[in-house]
């Protein structure tokens, strides 16, 4: 029935529409998305909820924006990516009242017309899109934002409009965006904010898995299976070490699978060594701390 391809709208499998092209920020190799994770896309997609994403740092969570906007055509991601200083009308837009006032101490003519001095942030960028898709916003890190950022977040994201103040000039969507927004669990999100999102939380992949994906985003160096093999072997041991205060993820692994690539690292050595003496290590073990506990392993 053509219902299900009306509901399935994202596959998680990297297919790009007809005639379309890879956004110039999305990164090289598909981005693979199991089944769980299509399902919670695809919900938000259907329901217009913005996609609530956890996960460790490094377990892919920007690449599914990137992902989604490349599968269904939406062009670049918008990112916002979130401080700690932030409010919810950051999102919007910025308005510099310290160059307008320099401007008009010095007797600028730019100073006379305000307009000059406001920048559109991603969520309004989106809000004024007039295309016939819409854009897909990133909120990148939502968990760094004070504590009521999220909730008023979210207002504004169900109002789709708002007004500039210092122009009284209001924009109202035409087409409503997509909203990724990414958490690594730093801390407890508000119970409301929670609600009114679809939720799904990336997991580590097991080692076949990771396999996969070193083969989506290394495949062009032709790294051979047998290095991709005995890395995810050895990183996961060194993931498994007790007492490590950060332990590496996806991100890592391909960035060191990478740099022993590159340094021709004997896949059958590789395998072999003692943990403790495993090359490149700070490709993958990132605190003092850590190097201790990795230089003290078997």
């Amino acid at each position: 029935m053509s219902t299900t391809s009306t509901w399935q709208r994202y596959k998680g499998d990297g297919t790009l529409p007809p005639g379309a092209e890879i956004p110039k920020g999305a990164e090289r190799g598909r981005y693979l998305a199991d089944t769980e994770l299509v399902t919670a896309v695809n919900t938000a997609l259907a329901v217009e909820q913005p996609l609530l994403v956890t996960g460790q740092s490094g377990t892919g969570k920007t690449r599914l924006a990137w992902s989604i906007a490349s599968e269904l055509g939406l062009g670049n991601v918008l990112e916002f990516h979130t401080r700690s200083d932030h409010q919810a009308q950051d999102v919007l837009f910025s308005f510099d009242n310290l160059r307008r006032f320099y401007h008009a101490t010095t007797n600028n003519p730019l100073a006379e017309d305000p307009r000059n001095y406001i920048t559109y942030e991603p969520l309004g960028q989106a809000i004024k899109w007039t295309g016939d898709k819409p854009r897909l916003v990133l909120i990148d890190e939502i968990d760094k934002a004070p504590r009521d950022f999220p909730n008023d977040l979210l207002d504004e994201i169900d109002r789709m409009t708002f007004t500039v103040p210092e122009t009284n000039d209001q924009f109202t969507a035409t087409v409503r965006p997509v909203v990724v927004i990414t958490s690594n669990s730093e801390r407890q999100l508000p119970d409301p904010f929670l609600r009114r999102c679809v939720f799904h939380e990336i997991l580590f992949p097991p080692a076949q898995r990771l396999q996969e994906i070193l083969q989506e985003r290394l495949g062009h160096l032709n790294v051979s299976s047998a290095l991709g093999a005995a890395a995810t072997k050895r990183f996961l041991e060194l993931r498994d070490l007790s007492d490590l205060e950060k332990q590496p993820a996806t991100g890592e692994l391909i960035v060191w699978v990478k740099v022993l690539h590159q340094a021709g690292v004997d896949p059958a050595a590789l395998e072999s060594i003692a943990l403790s003496q495993v090359p490149f290590q700070g490709a993958v073990i990132k605190t003092r701390h850590d190097r201790q506990v990795v230089a003290k392993a078997s």
